[in-house]
């Protein structure tokens, strides 16, 4: 019986994974077909389908993530600078090492910064509360958690590359493949910083949700001409992580975090 438990509960977990990059690719087709498909309005598409999954699969809110533990503000905190960290090493190297061209004052203009507020924590919510509040706990269930962490970041990874755009690229097949595979390297890597700290802060979701919106957010404010090419821009993102990500480890160790 424990066994048939344990089959159903990654078979749920790897059948929401498929869920959001079946959903993802449509998405991605409309794009195409449609000249340009706005990416909060695709994302709250995306959320639709997550909340369906859920109470179809009879869900608590709490089971998901959504529970304030006694370290809740610590949690959010944590999250909050580990963002500004990252953010922060970016701007630094990129500035020092690969600045080309004029600083903006922010990417999308000021106009937008409801809207990116927005964005950013849509996109949080519904990446937070599907890989970490169920794939990765539906994992946990099944594998030791390090293994947990490892394939859902996996996952992670695989989602964020866009088979229908490599697919219809314009480009030589080698710069195709160094665009999407160090997206992937990247997500991956946010996942495993993500992963680490959900498994660590009570499995609750307040914390990545914090980091993930607020890194989305900041990114936003930041001119990508800092950066000489998006691939660049991937590489450093993934530094930025690994460099904070020994944060965590000695936060977990000073007993500010508990599992």
């Amino acid at each position: 019986m424990a066994g048939d438990f344990l089959k159903v509960e990654l078979t749920k977990a790897i059948l929401l994974f498929l869920i959001l990059l079946f959903t993802w690719h449509i998405l991605y087709v409309a794009n195409w077909v449609l000249g340009g498909l706005d990416w909060l309005l695709a994302y709250s598409i995306v959320l639709i389908v997550v909340v369906c999954f859920f109470i179809f699969d009879k869900q608590k809110i709490s089971s998901l993530g959504f529970k304030k533990p006694t370290l809740w503000k610590r949690y959010i905190a944590i999250g909050l600078v580990s963002a500004v960290l990252i953010i922060s090493f970016w701007v630094l190297v990129s500035s020092l090492l690969l600045t080309t061209a004029p600083a903006q004052v922010l990417q999308y203009g000021i106009a937008n910064i409801p809207y990116n507020i927005l964005f950013a924590f849509v996109v949080g919510l519904v990446e937070e509360t599907s890989f970490r509040g169920y794939i990765l706990r539906n994992l946990g269930k099944v594998y030791a958690t390090t293994r947990a962490i490892t394939y859902s970041s996996v996952l992670f990874g695989l989602y964020h590359i866009s088979f229908v755009s490599i697919f219809l690229s314009t480009t030589s097949p080698s710069q195709t493949f160094t665009y999407w595979s160090s997206y992937a390297l990247f997500a991956f890597v946010v996942g495993l910083f993500l992963g680490y700290f959900y498994v660590n802060a009570e499995q609750t979701t307040i914390g990545t949700i914090t980091q993930h919106s607020s890194h989305i957010f900041l990114s936003s404010l930041v001119p990508f001409t800092l950066a000489t090419s998006f691939t660049i821009g991937h590489l450093l993102s993934t530094s930025a992580y690994i460099v904070v990500f020994p944060l965590l480890i000695v936060l977990k160790r000073k007993g500010w975090m508990m599992k």
